[in-house]
């Protein structure tokens, strides 16, 4: 089964200039507008995590999240929030999300709990870097990726 997510990134340091809504309004219409026009999810990024981001705290990521997650109270099913902070992943868990997507592949066993305990489904990644955003440093070398996965 294929499920196509629609990209809604929340910051102005986002790497898809297409992505970004950085009004609430703006990014609770085009979340509805991804659904309407086929998007099975919208995959909802409140801080970027690419090496030039800059680091932002959950009660940031929590605040931009807020509007969209009242707008599609409904259809919670149908979201997902792209983070790996463990604060903001209990929060969207808390509002009933149907997806986390962590680029880190969740590597807090604290949050496995609540995650259980969680009708949501999972987007897990591999990241060689398991804390923060991005770096430059430290990249996977092909020879040694089954190894490390």
């Amino acid at each position: 089964m294929v499920t196509v997510f629609g990209i809604l990134n929340l910051t102005e340091d986002s790497f898809f200039d297409e992505s970004r809504r950085l009004d609430p309004a703006g990014a609770v219409t085009a979340a509805i507008e991804m659904l309407r026009v086929g998007s099975d999810v919208v995959d909802v990024g409140p801080a970027a995590s690419h090496p030039d981001a800059r680091p932002g705290s959950p009660a940031d990521e929590i605040r931009r999240n807020a509007p969209i997650l009242d707008a599609l109270s409904d259809q919670m099913h149908r979201v997902s929030i792209d983070r790996f902070q463990p604060e903001t992943q209990r929060y969207a868990l808390k509002r009933g999300v149907g997806y986390l997507n962590d680029i880190q592949g969740f590597p807090d066993p604290a949050l496995y709990p609540d995650i259980a305990e969680a009708d949501c489904r999972l987007v897990v990644m591999h990241s060689a870097q398991r804390d923060g955003i991005a770096t430059r440093t430290g990249h996977l070398r092909p020879e040694d990726a089954i190894d490390e996965i």
